[in-house]
């Protein structure tokens, strides 16, 4: 079996504050090495700095994990708001290519949701920053990102366009075909993701979110 590349990385003169540096180079182990193998002394590795200095910032590596959850939800909600103006159809595929890159340019994200996902109640440090899974709906960031999506979805079916639908389902089947196809490890001809895996990862994504909403 080959060998790991090294996790140090030192950026200690980069402009970032120390903080944000914890965050990005947790993010960047998280994406290659998976979320149970982020240690805090690998972090601090990276950063170039001593494992005592991380816990002036974070009280542990779950509050790391703490932190880039409550990041996600808040840049998730930012991130997928196209113009509500936009013709219902151009609305719809703005928004689900949207969603495909955010998760396909932040695939620690990825990797975080698929094991909050596997774990009975959530996983314990998404858990402790977002709440109780059954109360995700009500996460301030994520309330702001199903409100916009149910405006805009609303015009499309007063126009005639869109089917009314259920949008627990329809969350659940784009989210979860999007992140798994992320992550999924078993094909044995996978390729990097790039550029030309992207373009046909959003045109599945759109054909599948059309199938459920348009009417027919």
């Amino acid at each position: 079996m080959a060998a790991k590349p090294s996790r140090r990385r030192h950026r200690q003169n980069e402009p970032q504050g120390t903080r944000e540096l914890i965050l990005a180079e947790a993010m960047r182990l998280i994406a290659r090495d998976g979320v149970e193998e982020m240690k805090v002394k690998d972090v601090a590795d990276a950063v170039g700095i001593q494992t005592p200095s991380i816990y002036k910032h974070f009280e542990n590596r779950d509050a790391i994990i703490a932190e880039l959850s409550r990041n996600m939800v808040e840049e998730l909600a930012q991130f997928l708001n196209p113009d509500p103006d936009l013709p219902p159809l151009a609305w719809l595929e703005t928004w689900v290519k949207g969603l495909v890159w955010f998760y396909a340019s932040r695939p620690a994200y990825v990797r975080m949701v698929l094991r909050d996902l596997a774990t009975p109640g959530g996983f314990e440090p998404m858990v402790a920053a977002l709440g109780p899974v059954e109360e995700t709906a009500n996460i301030d960031a994520v309330a702001r990102f199903d409100d916009a999506f149910r405006a805009a979805y609303a015009k499309g079916v007063d126009a005639g366009v869109f089917q009314p639908i259920d949008h627990s389902t329809f969350y659940s089947m784009l989210f979860g075909a999007v992140l798994v196809s992320l992550a999924w490890p078993y094909s044995a001809t996978r390729k990097p993701f790039g550029a030309a895996e992207l373009d046909r990862l959003q045109s599945i994504a759109v054909a599948a979110a059309l199938h459920l909403a348009k009417k027919i």
